[in-house]
């Protein structure tokens, strides 16, 4: 369905701030990081345009649970590419990403020097260098955001969380911790074949994006079977739950 003229117009004036919240943020991390003030002074410009981005889309955000303020590997469902505005954090973080995502205009060079690891999920030598540099992360004090579906999925259920780095947190001790996100309108999703700006201009062309974020329990197992069990159904009953509410207010 094509938007309305009023709802294209408020989608691109969207796009726009975006893009200028993020051409920001990027040129804060790139002063900050060829100044070499460490990462922590680049993460602070991260954290401003994840305070910027959602007021710039028009999305409201209600949280539930705090994230921890530790390294942790964070564990989030994938629903939308602007899931990554909606993890505010207290603790320096860095992101797996998809290696296609290293190409992305701007935000693929300010991914970089924000330390993401590139991930190209085809290649086993690099989802074992991914592994290795996680675990060199936390071991800096730094949490690690991975998105386990390893794309984006409508739900409201979730697709197989990847079993690798669940290996790697249960022998190495490490933390993780679960993150449910579920948007109010679930064609927020970017699925399928559906390309950016046309999707982009026909969801964020509403007046309100509603998302719906929890926070859950810090996990620890020394048997990653069990530590993904736990992940996986504390992820599936709390999107499950978000859902129910949701569409409840539509009836």
């Amino acid at each position: 369905m094509n938007p309305t003229p009023s709802r294209a117009w408020r989608g691109l004036g969207r796009l726009f701030l975006f893009i200028s919240v993020s051409f920001v943020g990027v040129m804060g991390v790139f002063i900050n990081h060829i100044a070499r003030r460490g990462h922590a002074k680049i993460f602070a410009c991260f954290t401003w345009w994840h305070r910027q981005g959602p007021w710039a889309l028009g999305v409201n955000i209600q949280v539930k649970g705090e994230m921890p303020d530790h390294a942790s590997i964070l564990v989030p469902n994938h629903r939308s590419y602007v899931d990554v505005a909606l993890l505010p954090s207290p603790h320096p973080m860095v992101f797996v990403a998809k290696a296609e995502v290293r190409k992305w205009p701007m935000i693929g060079f300010g991914a970089t020097l924000l330390r993401t690891i590139w991930v190209d999920r085809a290649s086993t030598e690099s989802r074992r260098n991914t592994r290795i540099e996680v675990k060199k992360r936390i071991e800096s004090d730094l949490a690690v955001v991975i998105f386990p579906e390893g794309t984006t999925h409508i739900g409201p259920d979730i697709l197989p969380y990847k079993m690798g780095m669940f290996k790697m947190c249960a022998d190495g001790d490490f933390p993780m911790t679960p993150i449910a996100m579920e948007y109010r309108n679930a064609d927020i999703a970017w699925v399928g074949n559906d390309w950016f700006i046309p999707h982009f201009i026909r969801v964020f062309g509403r007046r309100s994006i509603d998302v719906k974020v929890r926070f859950g329990p810090v996990m620890r197992d020394s048997d990653p079977v069990a530590l993904h069990k736990r992940v996986t159904e504390w992820t599936a009953r709390n999107l499950l739950e978000m859902r129910i509410e949701w569409d409840a207010l539509a009836t």
